[in-house]
């Protein structure tokens, strides 16, 4: 799918926004939607060019499909060839364990990004990919907060628009002008690696099956999406990345020490990397800013429940968008502070717990004796992360 929008840099730079969004992921391109289903004059900027690669594990939860209904978006993966998902396995120094899950898609970020771009600029906003988007720290008087474009290391102009929402991932450099939003990255904080592979007919890893291979030092997980692909994610300790001497031993050598089968098409040129994934933004709204999706903080999320906070988070600033634009004060701000809590650092009590269990050979083993023993012990873990 080829995006398209009418609009230009530099005509964006001399048009009066009530929103603008940087950063066309799940959480921005949910809310530049969202925001223009409301006739409020939007713009979402994407640095990258779509369609792109990401580094994910590529799956959808209940939770993340449920919020894409609720929204009206429920027919959006309709003709993607998503992959409908109904187990997650564990597998650890041979000893391996499945759960049923209760419903969820696998699709690549490339597909579902798109998608969800795509449905932004159907609902009005105006869409500018390949463009880096640096918010000013700018005068508070003027009731506008501004922002500067380049484009291949070219600054093109300014935009400026009555509320700013960055949603533009780990790190989010459209704040790095901006004292205040500094992230605070856990000391024993993982790197997030990536690759996609072509997936044999007599794969291990069939379809609707989410494979998880667990370490010491991190894990890899594995799933069928479409195309008959294979899409790979793993969170690996940064230590372990420069002992193996690059990601892709790295990789191979969980796959081999949990007993899971090793994919021989898996060269170190075929994975990308992130910075340290567990982070946060220790208050993730300013004046007339809102920070949300990845860019507020990432904890190592399971069963697609980081896409899911992304969704969730999307809608809701939308909704107190409109009262931002009324009228800002500390009250705005505080209900973000707040709706930020309820959906996502509120919702991680599971993750963390399992964060904690996966660094824990000991636990790990005991987890999965229990686990295979009694299944119904990991339903209501499995529940909650999906609702």
């Amino acid at each position: 799918m080829t995006l398209a929008s009418s609009l230009n840099r530099e005509a964006a730079c001399g048009q009066n926004w009530d929103a603008i969004v940087i950063g066309a992921g799940p959480a921005g391109a949910v809310a530049a939607r969202q925001l223009a289903q409301q006739k409020l004059r939007t713009l979402l900027i994407e640095r990258k060019t779509f369609p792109r690669y990401k580094v994910c594990g590529c799956c959808l939860n209940q939770r993340a499909i449920d919020a894409l209904q609720q929204i009206g978006l429920g027919q959006l993966l309709d003709s993607t060839g998503a992959v409908p998902l109904n187990q997650f396995r564990m597998q650890y120094q041979g000893r391996e364990t499945s759960v049923t899950l209760p419903g969820g898609l696998a699709i690549t970020r490339e597909v579902f990004d798109t998608r969800l771009v795509q449905s932004a600029i159907e609902a009005g906003a105006d869409f500018l990919q390949d463009t880096t988007a640096t918010l000013l720290n700018d005068a508070e008087e003027t009731g506008l907060r501004s922002v500067v474009l380049s484009a291949q290391g070219q600054t093109v102009g300014t935009a400026s628009a009555k509320v700013i929402l960055a949603a533009d991932g780990l790190g989010h450099p459209s704040l790095q002008n901006c004292p205040g939003f500094d992230m605070q990255v856990a000391a024993d904080s993982r790197i997030g690696v990536g690759a996609a592979f072509a997936a044999n007919e007599d794969s291990s890893y069939p379809a609707g099956l989410i494979h998880m291979a667990i370490h010491r030092s991190g894990y890899v997980g594995l799933v069928r999406v479409e195309g008959e692909n294979l899409n790979l994610a793993a969170a690996i300790d940064r230590d372990f990345i420069k002992q193996c001497a690059g990601p892709a031993d790295a990789v191979l050598q969980i796959l081999r020490e949990s007993g899971s089968p090793v994919l021989p098409e898996m060269t170190e040129s075929s994975f990308k990397g992130t910075l340290p994934v567990t982070r946060k933004t220790l208050r993730p709204v300013g004046k007339r800013l809102f920070v949300l999706g990845d860019a507020a903080g990432y904890l190592e999320p399971f069963t697609g429940e980081g896409m899911a906070n992304a969704i969730t988070e999307g809608v809701a600033v939308a909704q107190l968008v409109p009262e931002g634009l009324r009228h800002w004060d500390s009250a705005v701000e505080q209900k973000w502070l707040s709706t930020h809590y309820a959906l996502t650092d509120g919702r991680l009590f599971w993750c963390r717990w399992l964060t904690r269990l996966l660094r824990s050979p000991i636990a790990v083993g005991w987890g999965l004796r229990l686990f295979h023993l009694f299944p119904g012990m990991a339903r209501p873990i499995v529940a909650r992360l999906n609702h």
